[in-house]
């Protein structure tokens, strides 16, 4: 569960465009720490705070990761859309 933990923190923070010290940072820890929590037993509370930290649900933490998916936003006609699936996108493009 750890793994997942750690691969979702470091895909937010790189979708977020932030590096994992400012994560740490902002959850008002040290990097060392926060890397421990990634990759060890992490408290309920410092997971909380990354979940705060990055805007995303504690669900989402843990939500292993699926590389087929496709999610997203697109603008089209100044309108933006957000999509979670391929049929979805599809849909959205032939409206």
């Amino acid at each position: 569960m750890e793994k997942v933990l750690a691969e979702n923190v470091k895909r937010l923070c790189k979708e977020q465009k932030k590096q994992l010290k400012d994560l740490a940072s902002e959850m008002g820890v040290d990097p060392a720490s926060l890397n421990r929590a990634m990759y060890g037993n992490a408290r309920l509370d410092t997971i909380e705070k990354m979940a705060t930290a990055l805007g995303v649900s504690i669900k989402s933490l843990f939500d292993p990761i699926d590389y087929d998916t496709v999610e997203g936003y697109i603008k089209i006609k100044g309108k933006i859309y957000q999509f979670n699936s391929k049929e979805e996108l599809n849909r959205i493009l032939t409206e």
